[in-house]
């Protein structure tokens, strides 16, 4: 079993997620980011929390003119892809892993984020699995709450950063499980 550690960035609006950004991080050393170009960047404009939170740490086009509200993706920047380019790289990347484990923090609209690169759960590609484990489950499990997890320092809502982190997370989380 390998594990994949990933994060998802995201605008939830009550009917849909609509993927932003995912990253992955697997214990083998590899990694993936990818930041779509086909999300509503109107909505993450008038979004609050996504403007203050996700929207600084993802590849933008300042507007020359400096007219708030009008920056944009940087759709030439490396890891912007559109979402059925993503769809295909994390479907490698999921297959390339020897019997893949999935993992998340605070997992289900992760889960829900990623599967829907391919649509409804039914095309679900073979080989991709249908759940992703939950970290805060795992620390549930070991008598711990996710105050006691490390805490991370930098690159909050990146979601190749949060990937790192999640790692690290399930790191120390094996360390407590030996430790017991």
């Amino acid at each position: 079993m390998t594990r994949i550690f990933y994060d998802t960035e995201f605008l939830d609006d009550g009917r849909t997620i609509d993927l932003i950004s995912i990253g992955m991080v697997a214990d083998d050393g590899r990694e993936l980011y990818a930041v779509s170009s086909q999300f509503d960047q109107g909505a993450v404009r008038r979004h609050g929390w996504l403007m203050a939170n996700v929207w600084p740490s993802l590849p933008i086009l300042k507007n020359p003119r400096g007219t708030r509200g009008m920056d944009r993706i940087d759709v030439t920047a490396p890891d912007v892809h559109p979402r059925a380019q993503i769809a295909r790289m994390v479907e490698r990347f999921i297959l390339e892993t020897p019997d893949p484990q999935l993992w998340a923090y605070y997992a289900a609209y992760d889960h829900v984020a990623m599967a829907q690169l391919w649509g409804p759960m039914s095309n679900l590609p073979h080989g991709i699995p249908m759940q992703t484990d939950d970290l805060v489950t795992e620390a549930k499990r070991l008598g711990l709450t996710p105050d006691d997890l490390p805490k991370q320092e930098a690159g909050h809502h990146n979601a190749i950063a949060d990937a790192r982190h999640n790692l690290v997370m399930a790191q120390y989380l094996d360390s407590v499980a030996r430790s017991r």
